[in-house]
């Protein structure tokens, strides 16, 4: 059994659907630390007519201390789901699937919810949903395990009955990998090509939010996702 894991993140891009379909179970590790700079857990881009334009949602640090993802709550003390909701119309109403998945987006944002992770659950649902994929999430906090790094994963595996941990390539120096072997868990790296595809607004960019390729491709979204793996 395989599986692989990453952080809850908002309105992920292609890559971390991609990942949650080439194992058995993923994870989403909702109660570790949420990070003190710069994460891609309330932020992330899509593209404008001026280029990228980035999406952050506030969230509440102040007096917090060190929070667990699923512990952090949104700030509502300024009102970013209008001007979240006029950024995405407007850089995508041209685009041929607006009509089909503007209003989703729209009814969750105005859900208003007050943590965090009640927020970006269903967007990644609904994502994971568009690119028809198989629902093989768990959280890692309903796994009642804990754990730092490497010693996490080998909870999570043990729990799991997994014999294998896919990973990309980047986790590598963020883990030791011999404590892994010596544990008999074996070690998959996973490959990624970014899809290229037509885009509005000029030039390609890659690696943004997953809403990009889907407002431009609808159905076909994921079946390019797929062709790009395999013309690697």
């Amino acid at each position: 059994m395989k599986f692989g894991y990453s952080q809850p993140y908002f309105i992920p891009w292609p890559g971390f659907f991609y990942r949650a379909a080439s194992v058995d179970k993923f994870i989403l590790m909702d109660s570790v630390q949420f990070p003190r700079g710069f994460t891609w857990i309330n932020r992330n881009r899509i593209k404008g007519k001026d280029g990228e334009l980035w999406l952050t949602v506030p969230v509440c640090r102040k007096g917090k201390g060190l929070q667990k993802i699923n512990e952090v709550e949104i700030y509502y003390g300024e009102n970013w789901i209008k001007k979240h909701l006029h950024s995405i119309k407007h850089s995508y109403k041209n685009s041929p699937y607006f009509e089909e998945i503007f209003p989703e987006i729209e009814r969750i944002y105005l859900l208003k919810r007050k943590y965090l992770m009640d927020f970006l659950l269903p967007l990644i649902e609904l994502i994971r949903n568009k690119f028809k994929t198989s629902n093989n999430f768990l959280l890692l906090s309903d796994l009642g395990i804990d754990g730092k790094k490497e010693y996490l994963l080998l909870n999570i595996a043990e729990k799991l009955g997994a014999d294998t941990i896919v990973i990309h390539k980047q986790a590598l120096s963020h883990l030791n990998i011999e404590v892994l072997a010596k544990r008999g868990l074996n070690l998959e790296i996973l490959k990624y090509r970014h899809p290229v595809y037509p885009q509005l607004w000029g030039e390609f960019l890659k690696d943004l939010s997953s809403l990009d390729i889907l407002f431009n491709l609808g159905h076909l979204a994921w079946n390019t996702v797929l062709k790009w793996q395999k013309s690697g």
